[in-house]
């Protein structure tokens, strides 16, 4: 994981490219390589997305977002690009019975 290991991290980054590839040309085949264009000029409807992280820092999930989409953008078109943030926070999940000395969800 992509964080310092202190016990005070209390939020984590990722980031999310979404974007589109062009169509394929159904026309397109080994024999007509050279006279038909493999793809069309028209963007499949399905948004693909590419997430990476965890990252400790709002600006290292924003630094690798921009690659990706620098990366995807010559390929494809870019939907949009964000950061996700999740908070960690302790909630209990688990309770010991004082008096039997059992775990109840176990």
């Amino acid at each position: 994981m992509a964080t310092n290991g202190s016990l005070n991290d209390m939020e984590q980054w990722r980031s999310v490219v979404e974007y589109q590839r062009r169509k394929r040309n159904p026309a397109y085949t080994y024999h007509t390589r050279h006279s038909v264009p493999a793809y069309l000029e028209e963007w499949e409807e399905a948004v693909l997305t590419d997430v990476r992280g965890p990252y400790q820092s709002a600006e290292n999930a924003r630094r690798q977002a921009s690659r990706d989409a620098s990366d995807r953008g010559r390929s494809a078109r870019i939907v949009r690009v964000y950061v996700e943030r999740a908070s960690l926070a302790w909630e209990p999940f688990d309770e010991r019975n004082p008096e039997t000395k059992k775990w109840g969800g176990s």
